[in-house]
C-alpha cells in the first residue's frame, strides 16, 4: 500500500461502506490513460467515479491488491479535469485482463480457446464491451466461434494447452495457434455459414461427425503447428464439405460409394469412346500412304494399254478405300451417339433419384460430353480429308489420262 499522507489520512477518516473494486471501475481508468511505458501512465480524471476509485485503492489493501494501481504523486490533486501519474499493474485475474496488444492477449492459451469475459488492450483501447466492435474484435470473435464449433466436433478439447484432438486411424492434434496477424485470414461470413450448417437438434451428432471428417481431410497434409491457421484460411471448404456430406447423409447414400461407382462407369465410357477412334486408327495411317501411291503410280497414257488399266485400278482402289473409311467413321459416329444417349440417360436418372447430390457429379458428365464432342470433330475432319483425297485422285486421273477409258475397257472385253 502506498505511504500514508495527510491527504490519505483525510480519506481514511471517511466511512468506507464497501472496499470492493469492480472491472467497470478499472475500465474507466484504463480508457482515460496514456501509457508512458508498460507500467506508468498519465491518467486524465474525467469523472468523480475515477476519483472515488483512486481513493479506494489508496485506502483499502484489498482494493489495492486487486486493482494493482497506485498514485505516484501523493500530493496530486484528485479533482475532475486534472491529470495524475499512476502506476498500473495487472489486475486480479477474477476482475479481467489488462494486456499490451492483441498478441499479448493471444499469448494465453485460454484466450485462444474462448473470449475472456473482461479484457482491455492498451494498444488500441479495445475491450470486451467496445461499441461498435472494432474490425479486429469482430475477427477475434469469429475465430472464437470457429474454435467452439471445432471443439464440439473434436474427440476432446484441451483448454489449458489450447489443443483439439481428433482420432481417425491415429491420434491427430490441431494446436489452436494463431497471432493477431492471422486474424485477418478469417472470413466471418463463412464462419456464420458453418454455424448455420451445424445448427439444429436433428442429426446434430452426424453433422459434427461430418465436420470432424472434413477437418481431418484438410489438416492431414499440413504441419502440426500450422493446422489451425490453415483451417482459418479454408473455412469455406469446411462449409462446402459439411453441406455436401450432410446432403449425402440425408439422402441415405454414401458419397464415397456413389463416387467410386460413377468413376468406374466413367472409366468404362472413356474406354468405349476411345475405342471408336482406335478402331479406325490403322486406316488413318494408310491415308498419307494412299496419297503417295496415287501421286506416284498414275501415268499419262495416250493409247489403250496397261498404263490406262493401271490408272483405272489405282483410282478405283483409292475411291474404294475412301468409301470404306467414310463408312467406318459413320459407324463410329453412330456408336458415339449410342454412348451419348446412355450417358444422358444415366445423368437423367441421377438427377431424378438423387436430386440432392446431382450437382456434385455434374463435372464428370460434362467431361464425358466434352470427350464425345471432341471425337465427333475428329471423325468429321477425317471424313473431310477422305472426300478431299478422293477428289484429288479423280482430278489427277482426269488430268493425266487423255484416253477414253470406257471405250478401251469395252474394247478389251470384246477382244477377249
Amino acid at each position: 500500500m502506498c505511504p500514508t499522507t495527510s491527504v490519505t489520512t483525510y480519506w481514511q477518516r471517511e466511512p468506507m461502506a464497501n472496499d470492493t473494486i469492480t472491472w467497470t471501475d478499472l475500465l474507466e481508468i484504463y480508457q482515460n490513460c496514456v501509457w508512458v511505458d508498460d507500467h506508468i501512465a498519465n491518467l486524465s480524471i474525467v469523472s468523480g467515479g475515477i476519483v472515488d476509485t483512486l481513493k479506494l485503492v489508496e485506502t483499502s489493501d484489498r482494493a489495492y491488491h486487486e486493482a494493482d494501481i497506485a498514485l505516484l504523486d501523493d500530493q496530486a490533486q484528485l479533482t475532475v479535469g486534472s491529470v495524475v501519474e499512476v502506476r498500473i499493474g495487472s489486475p486480479h485475474r477474477s476482475l479481467g485482463l489488462l494486456v499490451k496488444d492483441w498478441d499479448a492477449l493471444l499469448a494465453s492459451s485460454f484466450s485462444r480457446m474462448r473470449e475472456p469475459s473482461a479484457f482491455f488492450i492498451r494498444s488500441d483501447k479495445t475491450h470486451n464491451a467496445t461499441l461498435p466492435p472494432t474490425e479486429t474484435l469482430l475477427q477475434y470473435r469469429s475465430t472464437m466461434k470457429l474454435v467452439k464449433l471445432l471443439s464440439e466436433s473434436a474427440l476432446f478439447a484441451d483448454q489449458q494447452q489450447a489443443k483439439l484432438v481428433y482420432f481417425a486411424n491415429a491420434r491427430i492434434e490441431v494446436p489452436v495457434k494463431f497471432t493477431a496477424k492471422d486474424l485477418r485470414s478469417i472470413d466471418s461470413a463463412q464462419v456464420d455459414l458453418l454455424a448455420k450448417a451445424l445448427e439444429g437438434e436433428v442429426h446434430s451428432e452426424q453433422r459434427l461427425g461430418i465436420l470432424a471428417d472434413a477437418v481431418l481431410e484438410l489438416v492431414s497434409g499440413q504441419s502440426t503447428g500450422g493446422r489451425f491457421h490453415y483451417l482459418m484460411q479454408n473455412v469455406d471448404e469446411l462449409v462446402r464439405r459439411v453441406n455436401n456430406g450432410y446432403r449425402l447423409f440425408a439422402s441415405s447414400f454414401s458419397y464415397s460409394k456413389i463416387r467410386s461407382e460413377l468413376e468406374k462407369t466413367q472409366s468404362e465410357y472413356v474406354s468405349r469412346i476411345h475405342k471408336t477412334f482406335s478402331d479406325i486408327q490403322g486406316q488413318l495411317l494408310v491415308l498419307p500412304i494412299a496419297s503417295v501411291v496415287v501421286a506416284t503410280q498414275l501415268k499419262a497414257p495416250t493409247v489403250c494399254g496397261p498404263e490406262l488399266l493401271a490408272n483405272v485400278a489405282v483410282v478405283c482402289g483409292a475411291c474404294l478405300f475412301a468409301a470404306l473409311l467414310i463408312a467406318s467413321c459413320i459407324n463410329q459416329w453412330m456408336t458415339l451417339n449410342a454412348i451419348s444417349s446412355e450417358i444422358k440417360g444415366q445423368r437423367t436418372r441421377l438427377n431424378a433419384e438423387f436430386s440432392e447430390i446431382k450437382d456434385l457429379f455434374t463435372g464428370s458428365f460434362d467431361a464425358l460430353d466434352g470427350r464425345i464432342l471432341w471425337h465427333r470433330w475428329v471423325m468429321a475432319i477425317i471424313v473431310g480429308l477422305c472426300v478431299v483425297g478422293a477428289g484429288f485422285t479423280v482430278r489427277s486421273y482426269v488430268v493425266l489420262t487423255n484416253v477414253d477409258a470406257w471405250s478401251c475397257l469395252v474394247g478389251y472385253g470384246s477382244t477377249s
